[in-house]
């Protein structure tokens, strides 16, 4: 389900955030590093380099929410 969200959303935002969707199962050393435990993770990563984390499905507007303030 989130994942259909994520994939309408991100088409929104595709000319101002990099979007990389990750499979923990085929690449666990990746979750490992950014701390992925439970699923879905989104991990927003600034160009200051500071990290936002969030666990659990996010809603359409929640997203939007999320990734407005990141580009802000």
């Amino acid at each position: 389900m989130f994942g259909k969200v994520l994939d309408e959303v991100t088409s929104e935002y595709s000319d101002k955030i990099d979007f990389y969707k990750v499979d923990v199962e085929e690449s666990p050393e990746l979750a490992s590093m950014f701390n992925a435990r439970s699923l879905p993770t989104v991990i927003m990563i600034r160009k200051n380099g500071t990290k936002e984390t969030g666990v659990g499905g996010m809603n359409e507007d929640t997203l939007k929410y999320w990734l407005g303030g990141l580009i802000s």
